[in-house]
């Protein structure tokens, strides 16, 4: 079957694609959420850690400024990994990953906006605002481990979605 799925004979080349295709899959089964938090968290700025640091910044304003200013810098950061893998797709593609992204941000937006509520007192603005943070960082590190150039052309040496990936 696997030889099926990759159209060629089994052997050097088919071994490297039976290991790409088991590696993709366990990509697949991972739960969206499954990023590490750590490296969610080294992928904050000093600057926000610092401004929330200050003693001025000790109330919930102060830290929601804190972390709106981290927004800033991670969306810009989320918008560049968008746009770097985008560059490199072929038209199909593309509109497969803009139709992902844009699920991504209607899920991010009604996610962390289920997260406050005025009942749940100021607390639960500093929740939603984190989350929205929390899960740009988780999306950037998704599209930058995007798989690359599923394209490869059938006469490529490379297994479809290891072109420049495999020794």
């Amino acid at each position: 079957m696997l030889q099926r799925m990759i159209g060629r004979r089994l052997g050097r080349q088919g071994a490297r694609a039976t290991v790409v295709v088991a590696s993709i899959a366990a990509l697949i089964a991972m739960p969206a959420s499954a990023a590490d938090p750590a490296a969610v968290k080294a992928r904050y700025t000093p600057a926000f850690s610092a401004c929330l640091a200050t003693e001025e910044n000790q109330t919930t304003l102060g830290m929601i400024e804190c972390m709106n200013a981290e927004m800033a810098v991670q969306d810009a950061a989320l918008n560049a990994a968008y746009r770097t893998l985008i560059a490199d797709m072929t038209p199909d593609q593309k509109v497969g990953l803009r139709k992902a992204q844009r699920a991504w941000i209607a899920f991010r937006d009604a996610d962390c906006s289920a997260r406050y509520s005025r009942d749940w007192g100021t607390f639960s603005s500093l929740t939603s605002n984190m989350c929205m943070l929390q899960r740009t960082v988780e999306r950037t590190l998704e599209l930058q481990a995007f798989v690359p150039d599923l394209s490869a052309p059938a006469d490529s040496e490379d297994p479809p979605g290891t072109v420049g990936l495999v020794p």
